[in-house]
């Protein structure tokens, strides 16, 4: 293939890589991320979980547990559970970012690959291929980060009966499904 025609297929990659084919998660912005296909969403700095049915509730960063605005009472290790839900959902935002700017910069260097006269020996295709590699590390940080989420999330639907509504919007499908895309 020549390197040109990898152009357009690498710049769509980076547009679309916060993004799968299971909708695990969407990386809009730094702003707002959606995961789960808008179950749980990252708005600022503040987690809001979006069951199918019954009221959103709130994770905010320092542990904070409110249903539909109203303040949940948590003991110490709900709280420390509910920041380990927090950063993992932190996580997957800013790990989508990486993963795009990866993305991104793997096309920026096919774009310079493929206007360039002087291989130096290397393929454009080896090249790529090394880039793609470096988008995939940075991808598989967002299912480690969805594992995260779905401990947190067990222990939590176990010790604290207000969040049993949101205890499958991270399912064991989901992460197996984000790790399974990442081997694909």
């Amino acid at each position: 293939m020549q390197a040109r025609y990898l152009v357009c297929p690498l710049l769509a990659l980076a547009l679309l890589s916060g993004c799968d084919d299971h909708n695990h998660f969407t990386v809009i912005s730094s702003g707002y991320t959606s995961i789960e296909d808008g179950a749980i969403s990252i708005q600022s700095s503040q987690i809001v979980l979006n069951p199918e049915h019954g009221p959103s509730a709130t994770i905010g960063g320092s542990g904070d547990f409110a249903v539909d605005g109203k303040p949940v009472p948590i003991t110490p290790a709900q709280r420390a559970l509910l920041l380990q839900y927090y950063v993992g959902a932190m996580a997957v935002r800013d790990d989508g970012v990486a993963t795009g700017k990866a993305a991104t910069t793997a096309a920026g260097k096919a774009i310079k690959q493929a206007l360039s006269s002087d291989d130096k020996g290397k393929s454009t295709k080896d090249k790529v291929g090394a880039e793609g590699d470096k988008i995939n590390k940075a991808a598989s940080k967002i299912c480690d980060d969805l594992a995260q989420i779905r401990d947190a999330q067990d222990q939590l639907a176990t010790q604290l009966d207000a969040f049993k509504p949101y205890a499958q919007l991270i399912t064991a499908q989901s992460v197996s499904e984000c790790r399974k895309g990442d081997n694909d």
